[in-house]
């Protein structure tokens, strides 16, 4: 089961210099050193309002398992989804 967060809040993330995420915080609580499961990117809606996103599905070692992206228009990291 899933839950997706469609107002997409905001996360803390630290990445590599590549921008891969190395670790997260959200909620006031640091989810440690991160694990990456898949990498995409989504560059659409060029007609409308441009979006760019760099997608990634992470797991900590505590086991949390999530998709988060980086919106590479405004610099801003969010959270998309949560797995159970």
């Amino acid at each position: 089961m899933t839950r997706l967060y469609t107002d997409h809040p905001l996360v803390q993330v630290e990445a590599d210099a590549t921008g891969t995420p190395q670790r997260l915080r959200m909620d006031g609580t640091d989810h440690g050193e991160l694990g990456i499961c898949n990498r995409w990117r989504v560059d659409d809606d060029w007609w409308r309002e441009p979006v760019a996103r760099a997608y990634f599905k992470v797991v900590s070692r505590s086991g949390l398992l999530c998709v988060v992206f980086r919106d590479e228009i405004r610099g801003t990291w969010h959270l998309e989804r949560i797995f159970d």
